[in-house]
């Protein structure tokens, strides 16, 4: 538990010191892109974290690759990215069939359908996709699953990072119009991020899809000792959630199958994920090996 409440507080400290400097960062990258103040002030954040993270890494004795999930040879990692980003893909496809086919989800205004069309949305959601990915799991899955499996097991790491994860998802969404920013806006968007989870009824649906697909990520690392599969799978899903998230607003008709709080993930995510959950853990005997990391020794 060391590790685990360590790393909540450098994530806490990283969220309240971002917080103080995100109005000057913002007026700052004003002068450079029209980005608005909630994506600054997450980049911020974001920084001050990787920053904290190097101190934790070594504090913590996260040594070598493998420590950070990279402990199969490059040529069968990259590999297996390519191979469940794809899976990622196609599984987050059938969500979208789901949102789309049943007006869930609908294009926007003046969407003209076609080659060009495609292959914007295409570019956007791989270079999200790949970005968040590496991330994301990098520091959840990687070094973090690592530092708490270390003292406490595989399956309490699991069981503690998982909402983690998804509580983390909240951070940074609410906005602020610019007539309103001041030097406190950052600490009023911190409060205004998670002030939703004090309503637990309202994002219920959008907290257990994102609890849902952090498990099975988390499930990946405990079968293969590595976030080769994790990357793929993420890398593939947000992908597709990133175009949905350009190219499509809500439906006209509201629906219990999405949540309130971003339009895309709800409900629906959950027999979603419990299929490709089941799929992935009946057939482990077919595809883990493969992924599986070699023992430290052998590194």
């Amino acid at each position: 538990m060391r590790a685990f409440g360590l790393f909540l507080g450098i994530l806490l400290f990283a969220l309240l010191l971002g917080a103080a400097v995100a109005y000057p960062a913002f007026r700052l990258a004003s002068h450079i892109g029209p980005w608005p103040f909630h994506r600054v002030a997450g980049r911020v954040a974001m920084l001050i974290l990787a920053t904290e993270l190097i101190w934790y890494c070594r504090h913590l004795n996260l040594e070598n690759r493998a420590d950070f999930g990279y402990g199969l040879p490059w040529r069968r990692f990259l590999g297996l990215c390519l191979i469940w980003g794809a899976i990622g893909m196609a599984t987050g496809a059938s969500g979208a069939a789901f949102l789309l086919g049943g007006g869930l989800r609908v294009a926007v205004a003046g969407f003209s359908p076609g080659v060009a069309t495609f292959a914007r949305l295409l570019a956007v959601g791989l270079g999200s996709g790949i970005a968040v990915a590496l991330v994301e799991e990098t520091v959840m899955r990687g070094a973090l699953q690592t530092a708490v499996q270390r003292e406490s097991g595989p399956w309490a790491a699991v069981a503690l990072i998982t909402p983690l994860f998804a509580a983390l998802h909240f951070f940074a969404k609410a906005t602020i119009a610019p007539q309103e920013l001041g030097p406190g806006s950052g600490f009023e968007l911190l409060v205004r991020s998670f002030a939703p989870l004090a309503h637990p009824a309202a994002v219920l649906d959008s907290f257990l899809a994102w609890l849902a697909v952090g498990l099975i990520l988390s499930l990946t690392r405990v079968l293969t000792g590595n976030i080769a599969v994790a990357i793929g799978l993420h890398g593939g899903w947000v992908v597709v959630l990133r175009m949905l998230q350009v190219g499509t607003v809500r439906g006209p008709t509201p629906s219990v199958w999405v949540g309130r709080f971003d339009g895309l993930l709800g409900y629906w995510l959950l027999p979603w994920a419990a299929a490709i959950g089941l799929a992935l853990w009946f057939t482990r005997r077919a595809w883990v090996p493969y992924a599986r990391a070699p023992s430290r020794s052998s590194l």
